[in-house]
């Protein structure tokens, strides 16, 4: 089983550089961060697609991304253009994890708030704008209800075809049906993530049944379909129990959940890949 680091954002961004470039060296396959410019309490958060290059420059092996981007929250088109350059500097390593979003004063402070149906509905319309500018070579019209476009194209494509993998994350039904139609894997936060409210192992053996659905429904291969969880850090025996649990639930790639507060954060990382990831 491939195993990950998610990291929250909220940290000195030299803080996640040494956290990524441990993950690197000790074997991890991917590296994501959270997608915040504020939280309750504080704005000092890197940007996630300013903070990802730079860690391509760093990491030479390691998959980087998000958990996740909220989709509304950008302009479509760019964020397109920014992913498919960030893919061609770090060699195709480069993984998109989206969602609809979810703290509105972060999006009355930097963007535009809208509810729960309009953002639902603005994600899906970005998904298909993104997704169309990464394979089209043509100039691309779009006019959507929330996205309109005229003559655009995104170059260099993303090295990775046909394009960077998606990873969903929330899990209400709707994150669930968008997961099918769009995603290459789900990713809902997990336990010591925040606060109760995600799936616990009984609740996400159902999810990934709807997923799986949903995917056979659509004509989807669910083979090579990513199904994991944020699991955070806590001493081993408790994650690894966590570990144990999901997997019988249906969790197919373990992605270890580390807060960027100190240099024990960099021994944690190390702590887990050498304690527990070689016997996944």
């Amino acid at each position: 089983m491939k195993i990950g680091v998610a990291v929250s954002g909220r940290g000195h961004p030299k803080l996640i550089e040494k956290m990524a470039v441990k993950a690197d060296e000790v074997g991890y396959d991917s590296f994501l961060v959270t997608d915040h410019f504020m939280l309750s309490g504080t704005n000092d958060h890197p940007d996630a697609w300013a903070l990802i290059p730079y860690l391509a420059a760093k990491t030479s092996r390691l998959r980087l991304g998000t958990c996740v981007t909220p989709l509304p929250f950008r302009h479509p088109a760019i964020l397109a253009k920014t992913i498919a350059v960030c893919d061609n500097l770090s060699g195709g390593r480069i993984t998109l994890g989206a969602g609809f979003g979810w703290y509105q004063p972060e999006f009355e402070a930097f963007s535009k708030w809208e509810g729960n149906r309009d953002r639902i509905a603005h994600s899906k319309e970005a998904l298909e704008l993104m997704i169309r500018l990464w394979e089209q070579d043509t100039p691309l019209d779009f006019q959507g209800r929330y996205v309109q476009v005229k003559g655009t194209v995104v170059g260099p494509k993303p090295v990775q075809k046909p394009h960077p993998p998606i990873l969903w994350g929330g899990h209400q039904p709707m994150s669930l049906k968008t997961a099918a139609q769009y995603a290459d894997g789900w990713m809902p936060i997990g336990p010591r993530w925040f606060g109760d409210d995600y799936p616990h192992p009984e609740a996400y053996s159902k999810m990934r049944a709807v997923i799986d659905a949903e995917l056979k429904r659509r004509g989807r291969s669910r083979d090579a379909f990513v199904y994991t969880t944020l699991i955070n850090m806590s001493d081993l025996a408790t994650v690894r129990r966590d570990i144990d649990e999901y997997i019988t639930a249906g969790m197919n790639y373990f992605t270890l959940g580390e807060k960027a507060r100190d240099e024990e954060s960099v021994r944690n990382i190390e702590l887990v890949a050498r304690e527990i990831g070689g016997s996944l």
